[in-house]
Formats: C-alpha cells, structure tokens, sequence
C-alpha cells in the first residue's frame, strides 16, 4: 500500500465520527424535503416537494405562492433546528404541530413545539407569521377586541416567529406602540372616557408588551421562504452541501494534523539522513500539510453528503453501513482507483493491473470500515480507537489481498508457461516425425540403390570373361561411390597414365 494511500485512509477513518454527525444533520433536510423518515418510518403532515406541488390559481398566483412559501417556512425551518441541534449536541427535537396527533392538522394557533424524550416542552409552542405587513399584523394580534371572533387574539401568550428582515425593531415597535396606548389611556381618563374604553387601552398596551417579549427569529426570510416553495429540491441541495462545509471545514482540521504529522517525521528523518536539505524538507512538510489539509475537508464533506443519503435510503442495508466509516472513506477510494486508472490511461499498466488494483481498494476500505467499528469497541475512546483499528483493518487486508493475487497470478504464469511448453514440444515432436521419416525415405532409396548397384557388381564378377577391363572398371567405381568410397583409377588409360609417371602409389 503507498504511502499516500495509508495516509489517505488515516484521515478518512478520523473524520469518521465527524462525517457520522454531520451526515445525520444533513438527514434532516432529506426528511423535510420528502414528508418522511425512511430510518422510522414516519410519515410527515408536508414536505417541500409535496408544498411545491400545490395547486396555483393564475389570477392569484403571487399570493398562492406566498401563502405557500408560509407552510415551506415551517418545514425548512424545523430541519435547520434539528440539524443545530444534532450539531450542537443538544437533545431537544423541534416539530410541526401537524405531525403530532395531539394538535392534530392546520391547529389554529401553534405551528411548532420543541420535544424533549417524547415530551412537548412547556413554552415553546410557536406561531410562525409570514406576512408583508409586520406592524399590521401586530396591531390585530394586540389589539384584536376580545368580542366577537377574536382571529388575531388567539395568538397572544404564544412565540410570534417573524422573517429575519422583519425582527429588527419589532420589539422596539411594540414597546413604543404600548407607551402610545397607555398615553391615550391617560388622555382618555382624563377626559372622563368610559372606564371600558380605558381599560381596552390599557390592555391592548399590556398585549404589545408581551408580544415584545415573544418575538423570535425564525432564521429564515420571505424569499429564502419562497425559494423553498419554488425550488425545493435545490433549497434542500444547499442545506445539505452547507452542512457538509462545516464538517469539511473540521474535516480539514484533522488532515492537516495528520497529513503534517507524518510528513514532519519522514522529512524529519530524510533531513537527518541527508536525504534532504532543511529548506526542501520544510517546503515538503508544508505542501504535505496543505495537502491533507485538502483530503481532510475532501473526506469529511463527501462522508457528510453521502452518508447523510444513506441514512434516508431505502435499503434497510444502506443504512446500517451509513452507520460505519463507509461514507468517510469514499475520497480515499475515490484518490486510489484515480491513480490507478490514471496510470491505465497513460498506459503504465494494463486491464488486469487496474482490477487488481480496484479490488485492492474497496477490500481495504471494506477492511478499515469494519476494523474502525471493531477497534472503536475495543479502544472507546472518540477517534483513536476507529482509526486504529480501521488501519489495521485495512493494512493486514491489503497484505492478505496482495499475497492471494500473487498466489493466482504465479498459477496463470505456471500455466501460461505449461502451455507454452507444451507447444513447443508438439512443434518439435512433429519435426521429428518428419524427420524421421525423411531418414526412412533416404534408407529406403539407399538401401534399393546398394541392392540394385552390388547386384550389377557380382554380376559383373559372374561375367569377367565377358566384359572388357575398362567395363569392369566401371561397374566396380559405381559401386564404390554408392558406399561412398573413391576409385583411383576409372578405366586402363588413367592406370596406364600413372604407371608411366613418377607419381607415389599410396594405398
């Protein structure tokens, strides 16, 4: 396993629990997106697609759209609660009042509740109020009579959440506008007003001083409200990818820890070897640093988007693995299959290579995710114990994975070279047929010329009287050539010539 694959795999398997936390936030805005929960099963009153969905009517398009845009505040507001709240640690869940069977659908005056262990918690039932005119809209709910069908009075005693641009000052505005209210009372009483109109004054004052005090902020504002309604799907896309920024950010934090780590102590050590210079092993610890600070946000954010969708998933297996360091340790899959089907493009190594190599990965990442688990039993101490025995997990598979491919490619080789063998002894076996029977051909000829040719010899013993010595000679030299032997003289005048030259006889 290279060195930078090891360091990869440390920095995913540390953001693990990071990218858990996060991925679960980022849940909740799938979950108010889609009107329900796939790890519970709930099912939701409303959701922004759902919302989005909604019948327009053309003339009145506009205020459709607002009055709209009201119940996608409420989703998209409860979802950012209970993605700050898993964040923060803090176990109070906020909820819409519709998806709870005690308030029942489209209640009258709450909106939205904060639950504790199952409990409503007392005081924070909420109104959520989207409307154009703020300080309209406070003057019906203090000063709404309480005869006849008191519409706006029933909102008195409870949380008034307001869009973010409408809040500054709406405190002030009401503290002001019951200072007006009890001066009139006074001028009233003075006047000798009836003690009914006084007193309403009074009340009235007494209503805008409470509404000062239960003003909030819903964090949202009208058109981010209407952003929601109008596009859901990528409202809840840049939920998701801000929730996964800030676990990137973390992220980052932890790489660059780990990452500069291990490149202080090699440059460390390539410094006093001499390997290295002290301004190249700085420049090297420095890059190494920015790099896994880079891997680190990488990691942490892809393992907070994507396990985030696997814990909303249908498959009931999708979501126990977005449980592990599965989705952490998708950027160290990701860097290592790059590599190697960057050296495949380039040519470096072939099909083979890469699957090899692409098995590689995802048996050590499956390694590393359940020795994270394991090793976060046995150590329980945050962090530490996943990313031991996630390393582990991941280096002695590796190893065993290595060791198993070699064993099969030196059985494909030994076969290969079986075969090849093989091959080339069919090759030499039929050469030698043919060769053989060449030499049987060649023997067959021979041995029908030696017969044909020491017949004519002994023939010609039979008929000395008959041939002349010159015919004789010549029958005997065709013999001798057939066994491959030379005669000296060919016929009497050759013999003749010798006898009358000074030439050696040699026998």
């Amino acid at each position: 396993m290279a060195k930078n694959e090891k360091r990869n795999v440390a920095i995913g398997l540390s953001t693990a629990e990071l990218s858990g936390l996060h991925a679960e936030a980022s849940a909740e805005f799938l979950k108010g997106y889609r009107g329900y929960d796939n790890k519970t099963g709930q099912v939701f009153a409303k959701g922004l697609k759902g919302i989005s969905e909604g019948k327009v009517n053309p003339e009145y398009a506009q205020q459709n759209i607002k009055q709209q845009a009201g119940y996608s505040a409420e989703v998209a507001a409860t979802s950012r609660d209970n993605a700050d709240a898993i964040l923060s640690g803090d176990p109070v869940r906020t909820s819409r009042s519709d998806d709870l069977s005690q308030y029942g659908r489209n209640h009258n005056v709450v909106d939205r509740v904060q639950i504790l262990d199952g409990q409503i918690i007392s005081g924070t039932e909420t109104q959520m109020k989207f409307v154009g005119d703020r300080d309209q809209l406070l003057k019906n709910i203090a000063e709404d009579s309480a005869k006849g069908d008191a519409k706006f009075a029933r909102y008195r005693g409870v949380k008034l959440e307001l869009p973010s641009e409408q809040v500054p000052g709406a405190a002030e505005h009401c503290h002001q506008r019951a200072a007006e209210l009890r001066q009139q009372a006074d001028d009233a009483a003075v006047k000798g007003a009836p003690d009914e109109v006084v007193k309403q004054l009074r009340e009235n004052a007494a209503h805008y001083d409470e509404l000062a005090g239960n003003i909030l902020d819903s964090d949202l504002t009208t058109d981010e409200a209407i952003f929601y309604r109008e596009h859901p799907k990528l409202a809840t896309a840049l939920d998701i990818a801000r929730t996964s920024h800030r676990a990137g950010l973390e992220g980052a934090k932890f790489g660059a820890a780990i990452g500069g780590s291990i490149s202080l102590l090699t440059n460390a050590f390539a410094l006093v070897s001499g390997e290295k210079e002290f301004a190249d092993a700085l420049v090297d610890t420095v890059a190494d640093t920015a790099t896994s600070a880079g891997i680190g946000y990488a990691t942490a954010f892809s393992g907070s988007a994507i396990g985030g969708v696997m814990q909303q998933s249908g498959s009931e297996t999708v979501r126990a693995l977005s449980g592990t360091a599965l989705p952490a340790l998708v950027v160290s899959t990701c860097l290592a299959l790059g590599g190697s089907i960057n050296q495949y493009v380039q040519g470096n190594i072939d099909a083979a290579q890469l699957l090899t190599d692409v098995g590689q990965s995802a048996s050590g990442v499956m390694a590393a995710n359940i020795g994270a688990t394991l090793g976060q039993i046995a150590i329980p101490i945050p962090v530490l114990g996943g990313l031991i025995g996630g390393m582990i997990g991941h280096t002695v598979t590796s190893m065993f994975y290595r060791s198993t491919v070699a064993v099969f490619q030196e059985a494909d080789a030994a076969e290969e070279r079986y075969w090849q063998i093989k091959a080339r002894c069919d090759v030499l076996n039929q050469a030698v047929i043919e060769y053989k029977k060449s030499i049987e051909d060649i023997f067959d000829k021979k041995i029908a010329e030696f017969g044909n040719a020491s017949a004519d010899v002994f023939l010609a013993f039979d008929s000395l009287h008959e041939l002349s010595a010159d015919e004789f000679s010549k029958k005997v030299n065709e013999f001798a050539e057939i066994v491959g032997e030379s005669i000296i003289f060919y016929d009497m005048e050759e013999f003749s010539s010798f006898m009358e030259s000074d030439d050696v006889f040699k026998l």
